[in-house]
C-alpha cells in the first residue's frame, strides 16, 4: 500500500504510467483508482492524494512539489521516466514497467556495470592445469622447488623421500623445477620403513600413463625397470614393494603447454588411499578405482565464470602463466609478467 504524507487533499494525475494498489492518503480525499504500476512511498510533497477504487476525487488540488509526465509520476525530489516506475526522493519505487532499470546478471552475455567481461555461455575457467576424475574436477597447482624432478624424488635407501610419503598411501603430483621450468609428473607409493619406522606392508600397484607429450621421458624409476616408456606417448609402472616405497618421475612435460594425459591405476594390495598433492602441500582425495585425467592449457579464458578477466598478479595460476603469487613487483618470487621466477 502506498501513502503520501505531509500535505493537504489533492489529486495526482498519472498519464501513461501506473501505480498499483491505491491507498488512503493522510489528510487527503479519495480519488480514482489506478492500477497496473508499481507501489511505493511518495515522500516530501504537499497536497498528496490517494486513489481509491470506484470513487471520484472531490475538491482536491494537485500536489505541490510533484508534477506529472507522460508515463511516469514525479514525487518531491524524484524523477519521472517515460513508461517507467515512480521515483520518490531520488529512489526508484519497485515494481514499475517500461523504463525501469535492469539489474545486471553475470553470464547474460552483456557487460553490465561492475563486470569486467561477459561472454555468456563462453565464460569459463582455464587454469594452467585441470584434473578430472569420475565427474569431479579441480584446478591443479604443481609443487615447486629449486631442484630437478629426480633430486626432488630423492631416491635413497631404495625409497623416495619427497616429504609426502605416507603409510599405505599413493601420492600423485605435478612438480616444477623453478630455475629450469622443467615440469614432471611424480608418483610415490608407501613409505620408507628404514627412515620412518613405519612398516609399509607388502604392496602391488600398476599404472598406465597415456596421452603423454612426446617429449616425456623417465627421470626416476623406483625400482629400476619398474617404470618404463612403452611408446613415445605411453608409460607403464609395475611396482611390488615391501617395507619401502615405489614410484617414479616422468619428466619433460611441456609447460606452458597444451596436452591431456590419462592415468589408469590398479591398486592390487597394500595401498588403501590415493591422493593428489597441491602446491601448498594439501592433499585431495582420489578414487582408487577410477582413471585420472590431467589437462594442461596454454592460454587463459578471456572471461571467468564470475565475469572477471584473468590477469597476471591476481594470485591464480591461469593457463599461459608459470607462476602467480598475487604480486607484480620483482623480487617477490614470481616475475611481474608471471613468466618466470626471480
Amino acid at each position: 500500500m502506498a501513502s503520501v504524507t505531509g500535505g493537504t487533499a489533492g489529486m495526482v494525475s498519472v498519464i501513461g504510467g501506473s501505480v498499483s494498489g491505491g491507498a488512503v492518503a493522510v489528510g487527503g480525499s479519495t480519488g480514482t483508482a489506478v492500477s497496473g504500476g508499481a507501489s511505493g512511498t511518495l515522500a516530501g510533497g504537499t497536497g498528496g492524494a490517494i486513489p481509491v477504487a470506484g470513487t471520484t476525487e472531490q475538491g482536491g488540488a494537485v500536489s505541490s512539489g510533484g508534477t506529472t509526465s507522460s508515463g511516469g509520476l514525479l514525487g518531491s525530489g524524484g524523477l519521472a521516466s517515460s513508461g517507467g516506475s515512480v521515483a520518490v526522493g531520488g529512489a526508484l519505487a519497485g515494481g514499475g514497467t517500461g523504463g525501469g532499470t535492469t539489474i545486471g546478471l553475470c553470464g547474460n552475455g552483456i557487460v553490465d556495470p561492475g563486470e569486467q567481461c561477459d561472454l555468456g555461455g563462453d565464460n569459463q575457467n582455464l587454469p594452467a592445469f585441470w584434473v578430472t576424475q569420475a565427474g569431479a574436477s579441480f584446478a591443479a597447482t604443481p609443487v615447486m622447488r629449486v631442484a630437478s624432478g629426480a633430486d626432488f624424488y630423492d631416491y635413497t635407501s631404495a625409497s623416495a623421500h619427497t616429504g609426502f610419503e605416507a603409510l599405505a598411501t599413493s601420492r600423485i603430483m605435478l612438480y616444477l623445477d623453478k630455475p629450469t621450468l622443467a615440469l614432471s609428473l611424480v608418483v610415490v607409493h608407501g613409505i620408507d620403513s628404514n627412515t620412518t619406522g613405519q612398516s609399509q606392508p607388502a604392496s602391488q600397484v600398476q599404472m598406465l600413463f597415456s596421452g603423454l607429450p612426446s617429449s616425456t621421458s623417465v627421470a626416476i624409476s623406483d625400482d629400476s625397470g619398474e617404470l618404463t616408456m612403452t611408446s613415445a606417448t605411453t608409460a607403464t609402472g609395475k611396482w611390488s614393494f615391501n617395507g619401502n616405497t615405489d614410484g617414479g618421475v616422468l619428466t619433460g612435460l611441456a609447460f606452458p603447454g597444451s596436452w591431456e594425459l590419462y592415468v589408469s591405476p590398479a591398486f592390487l594390495k597394500g595401498i588403501t588411499t590415493w591422493t593428489w598433492v597441491q602446491s601448498d602441500g594439501s592433499s585431495l582425495g582420489l578414487d582408487l578405482t577410477q582413471p585420472l585425467t590431467i589437462k594442461a592449457y596454454a592460454a587463459p579464458s578471456p572471461c571467468r565464470p564470475n565475469c572477471t578477466t584473468p590477469i597476471c598478479g591476481d594470485g591464480i595460476l591461469d593457463a599461459g602463466e608459470v607462476c602467480d603469487d598475487g604480486g607484480v613487483l620483482p623480487g617477490t618470487g614470481c616475475a611481474a609478467n608471471c613468466a618466470s621466477f626471480n
